[in-house]
């Protein structure tokens, strides 16, 4: 299966003279959430939908608690997610303060295996008509 691709006209905002460019852009046709998972994996195993999506609500309610707490979560050939904060600079590092900190953010790092296997996705750019 491939991935469909739009193209999409860019201007340089740094360079406010220089000519667009087209970039290609992901096309999301579709979104499947957990309930929609809980179907295809009991499709594929003996447990029933409702275990399946219990399984599934309480492991994000864990995932939340242990990123919250600066866990590095680790789900296996997915890769790992973990927070990561941006904050002002202080002169010293007893200076550094709280108040500091301009917000958190939640990194994913994709295993090995699943970079592997974005690397072999198959692309389709549509013609110009």
């Amino acid at each position: 299966m491939a991935i469909k691709l739009k193209t999409v006209q860019k201007h340089n905002p740094l360079d406010k003279d220089a000519p667009s460019k087209f970039y290609a852009n992901a096309v999301h046709e579709k979104k499947v959430n957990l309930a929609d998972i809980s179907k295809k994996v009991s499709k594929r195993c003996s447990f029933r939908e409702a275990d399946v999506l219990g399984v599934l609500t309480q492991t994000l309610v864990i995932f939340v608690e242990e990123v919250s707490e600066g866990t590095i979560v680790s789900l296996g050939d997915l890769g790992s997610f973990y927070v990561n904060v941006a904050s002002e600079g202080a002169e010293s590092a007893e200076k550094l303060t709280p108040g500091m900190v301009k917000g958190c953010r939640l990194i994913y790092k994709p295993s090995k295996e699943l970079r592997k296997q974005l690397r072999l996705v198959d692309v389709s750019i549509p013609s110009a008509s």
